[in-house]
């Protein structure tokens, strides 16, 4: 049985200028950069996160050419935990990433695209993965 999702926590973007976008974003469609998770932002570079004046729709966006990133699915912690052990039993490659605040598993789908289920229930996973050290990144499956 495939495990849930609680939908989409946010979606990644490269643009041209991180300034000028987040800009952009603040002025047409009233995005504000969120300042809990700012510090990940620490070169200037990105990602910064912005997020709606609902707090319901996140944007990560990186200043980078290219093709942006793909999707982050959000799920609850258990969800997180579920997702893991489903990809290892179809033997998906995935990486697992300790961001302090959150936990991300990133994984790509059968055309190569990248993607991510991230969640905001530190605690919990980590409690399950404490050799993943803060800042790094996993892999769990090759």
């Amino acid at each position: 049985m495939r495990p849930k999702l609680s939908g989409i926590d946010h979606c990644h973007l490269n643009v041209q200028s991180l300034t000028q976008a987040v800009d952009w974003y603040e002025k047409v469609l009233g995005f504000t950069v969120v300042e809990e998770l700012a510090f990940w932002n620490e070169e200037g570079k990105g990602p910064l996160t912005l997020e709606d004046e609902n707090a319901s729709t996140r944007l990560a966006l990186f200043e980078a050419p290219g093709r942006s990133k793909g999707i982050a699915f959000a799920a609850t912690g258990e969800q997180f935990i579920a997702w893991l052990a489903h990809f290892e039993q179809l033997e998906i490659k995935t990486i697992l990433a300790d961001h302090g605040v959150t936990f991300s598993m990133y994984f790509k789908d059968n055309s190569g695209n990248s993607h991510e289920i991230t969640s905001h229930d530190y605690r919990i996973i980590k409690q399950h993965f404490p050799a993943v050290a803060l800042g790094s990144h996993n892999a769990k499956r090759s």
